[in-house]
């Protein structure tokens, strides 16, 4: 316990003189504490940097590190099982760490983008003990119609390694993810928004340590090689004069293995003053399964999982997030540095029909220089 606190204390530490160094426009410092009914927690302390660095000219960078600890495994030590449908945490067989203790996880994560007159290049890392992930997007936005008119594209391109622990496997996966949006303001108080998005994800796509029981024993799970997905997506923001907006958002979304689902997004923001502003939000989700998902095999099928974030079930999600400027707080104090800083802290519960339960905090500070 003393050495986890230890090791957050330094990262505040390095984050915040890390803000230090950074003048004239914004650095967030956020961490997120994630847990849920199977025993998983998610510790992701976060920093991000967003500087103007010429004319039209933005370059942004993010690190997070998710620290995920998975609890035992139950019954059989040789049987992994799928932990979480948040973070799709599920823990290896056959290494050094014995099956009646948890399961510690570290993973790094890198963002660095680049946009210059509504042009954007990003550039995604991630890296963890068996697999690594990168990503690389393009990106552009318009305005015409004086401006009430916005199109924005984009596209990235994915490539995956995937190494589990204690065995000789490598394997990869790539993708490629199309996405158009148009805004439109529809009025002075009010926005829309339509948008679509297409993406193939081709190679390894199972858990290398979830199995299926099928022919009355234990085997790994088998996902399709490929997979073609679609979604279109809506979204009204309405501004009213008494401090408020309401955000409503509604997505359909399809697949080739027959996974289609529905996501309403309500978002309610009120300022109670000049300083505090409070942000409610409801989100409800349903899908149906995929084709080949069963919960038992009679005989071993070419594609097979157990997966419950690929089985037909709703979720709801119920969030509170408070935002408080620290002006008059730390005005005339040795905080007087923070006096164009924000504190927020977010609180969201979900739950789904399938047993699944998750308790998710987030506390950051953003500083505005």
């Amino acid at each position: 316990m003393k050495q986890k606190i230890t090791k957050i204390i330094s990262t505040i530490t390095l984050l915040s003189f890390a803000s230090v160094l950074v003048s004239d426009d914004k650095v967030s410092l956020r961490t997120n504490l994630f847990t849920d009914n199977n025993g998983t927690s998610v510790q992701s302390p976060a920093v991000e940097i967003f500087k103007n660095i010429a004319r039209n000219t933005y370059l942004s960078i993010r690190y997070t590190l998710d620290r995920v600890i998975i609890p035992p495994i139950r019954g059989l030590s040789a049987t992994p099982t799928p932990i979480d449908a948040v973070t799709g945490a599920s823990r290896p067989v056959n290494t050094d760490e014995p099956a009646n203790e948890s399961f510690t996880k570290e993973r790094n994560e890198f963002i660095a983008g680049l946009n210059f007159s509504g042009i954007g290049f990003s550039y995604y890392y991630s890296n963890e003990v068996d697999y690594l992930g990168q990503m690389a997007t393009v990106s552009g936005s318009f305005d015409f119609n004086r401006r009430n008119t916005n199109l924005a594209m984009r596209y990235s391109y994915g490539w995956d390694r995937i190494e589990p622990l204690a065995t000789d496997s490598l394997y990869n996966k790539t993708v490629h993810i199309i996405n158009a949006t148009l805004t439109q303001a529809l009025n002075p108080t009010m926005m829309g928004r339509v948008g679509v998005d297409f993406s193939n994800v081709s190679g390894f796509q199972s858990n290398p340590y979830r199995t299926v029981f099928a022919g009355g024993q234990h085997r790994l799970e088998i996902h399709p090689k490929n997979r073609l997905r679609g979604a279109i997506f809506l979204k009204l923001n309405k501004y009213f004069k008494t401090q408020t907006s309401l955000n409503m958002e509604y997505r359909f979304y399809r697949d080739d293995w027959q996974v289609q689902s529905h996501t309403l997004n309500f978002f309610y923001h009120q300022y109670f003053s000049e300083k505090v502003l409070i942000r409610y939000r409801y989100r409800y989700y349903e899908q149906t399964a995929a084709y080949f998902y069963q919960k038992l095999y009679p005989t071993s099928q070419p594609s097979m999982t157990s997966d419950y974030k690929l089985e037909a079930f709703n979720a709801h999600l119920f969030g509170l997030k408070i935002e408080y400027k620290l002006k008059d707080l730390v005005k005339n104090s040795f905080l007087s540095f923070l006096a164009k800083s924000t504190f927020e802290a977010k609180y969201e519960r979900y739950f789904s029909s399938n047993d699944f339960i998750a308790d998710i905090f987030q506390f950051g500070l953003v500083f505005n220089y």
